[in-house]
């Protein structure tokens, strides 16, 4: 049988309980070793298309009209740190939060840049890098009959690259209703389902001399995770939003798809998964860009951002919980004819809290005209050895490519220490 997409085969018709067809234990495959990370988990809040991030974070009020454009800055509630008026709520909890004000790389381009962001590697013809998610898959035990790498729009780019399909990420795009396939159906007979099972453990058993090969012995366990998964509810009950009352969907933005999302990403956390990615496109502003900002990309991103920090601190998620909000790379400080700006990624921002990052602290900076980092300059080989690292994932570990070859998780990138706790 040839599955379409990683939803189908969790289905129990496209699940055969004694070939080899049966793919969903491969996806849970995780080495770890033993550490004590900050972080157990991370939601990465992905702006595609590019943010305008001095229009944001990293403000120049000061700076003449065609670099600071048409936004006035506004007090938050660290004193120092201004941000963007457009966003008042996070203003309201950026105490809870690091800005980086101080990326920067060489390739504003949409795809390479954003496989640069999401994977710290620079893009390569021969090798394909898998992205932050896909590796905190594979390296981390999992937590629970829950898919641990999760994605809403995700960028086309972020695949488990030399890591095999079996680590992509469970993609669901319809944030209106349930997705199919991810656990077993209503009119599936669960009794049935568990007496299969029983019958092919019967078979099994006869195998069971060949466990003494920890692979053979690993996959069993696999299996019988794969099968919690099927047989389990975690996965509905986190995506059903019945259960949140209507005063929490609305402050998420309740007509917001990219809101609603947020808000399952966090019941996703809660639930057991790593890595969850949210996806907004629409930020690639080469014209209208203080209008598109203004009037739709901010108010939704200040909702549900603001929203999810307060929601994780209250629940004492933050403290293990990452979240990181970024795009490929910044945009120019010049505004262009259009108004709007163009691709810049030489100086561009990403906000992070959580998970050990320290709190109501702006790093880095950049210059009076927002072209170049004069403080603290950092890569995003740099952010993601910091992101791994909070999960208790170094850098310099390596894992196999499918063809057999070591690999170091990340060849460049050092932690940002002076953005941790």
């Amino acid at each position: 049988m040839i599955f379409q997409n990683r939803r189908s085969f969790l289905c129990i018709g496209g699940a055969s309980l004694f070939g080899t067809s049966f793919s969903l234990p491969s996806v849970l495959q995780a080495a770890s070793r033993p550490s004590h990370p900050k972080a157990k988990s991370m939601i990465l809040l992905w702006l595609d298309g590019a943010p305008s991030t001095m229009d944001m974070w990293d403000m120049k009020p000061d700076a003449p009209e065609r670099i600071r454009g048409e936004f006035k800055t506004a007090s938050t509630k660290v004193p120092g740190i201004q941000i963007c008026e457009h966003m008042p709520k996070l203003g309201q909890v950026i105490d809870r939060c690091t800005l980086i004000r101080s990326l920067q790389h060489s390739i504003p381009e949409h795809g390479p840049g954003s496989q640069l962001m999401l994977s710290g590697h620079l893009p390569s013809a021969a090798l394909e890098y898998p992205a932050m998610g896909s590796v905190a898959m594979k390296m981390l035990p999992a937590k629970g009959a829950i898919p641990q790498n999760v994605s809403f729009n995700k960028p086309a780019v972020a695949t488990a690259g030399y890591l095999g399909s079996a680590y992509n990420a469970f993609e669901l795009n319809d944030a209106a209703k349930l997705p199919i396939g991810l656990s077993l159906s209503e009119e599936t007979d669960r009794d049935r389902f568990r007496t299969r099972l029983q019958l092919r453990n019967r078979f099994d058993h006869a195998f069971d001399s060949l466990e003494k090969d920890p692979t053979v012995a690993s996959l069993k366990q696999f299996h019988q995770e794969a099968n919690e998964i099927l047989d389990s509810d975690t996965i509905r009950k986190a995506l059903d939003l019945a259960s949140e009352s209507d005063s929490t969907r609305e402050k998420y933005g309740q007509q917001s798809p990219f809101g609603t999302n947020v808000l399952r990403a966090r019941r996703l956390i809660e639930a057991g998964s790593r890595f969850v990615t949210v996806g907004l496109s629409g930020w690639d502003t080469h014209t209208d860009n203080f209008s598109t900002l203004k009037n739709r990309l901010l108010p939704q991103l200040d909702m549900a951002l603001s929203s999810l920090l307060t929601d994780l601190a209250e629940r004492d998620l933050l403290a293990s919980t990452i979240v990181c909000c970024c795009g490929e790379f910044g945009r120019t400080p010049n505004v262009n004819g259009s108004g709007g700006r163009d691709h810049w990624s030489r100086a561009f921002s990403a906000l992070v809290a959580g998970g050990g990052f320290a709190t109501g602290l702006a790093y880095g900076e950049t210059d009076e005209l927002g072209q170049e980092p004069i403080a603290n300059g950092c890569t995003p080989a740099d952010l993601s050895a910091t992101l791994l690292h909070l999960l208790g994932i170094a850098a310099d570990d390596s894992i196999v490519t499918q063809s057999g070859r070591p690999m170091k998780i990340l060849e460049l990138g050092k932690v940002i220490v002076g953005a941790l706790e």
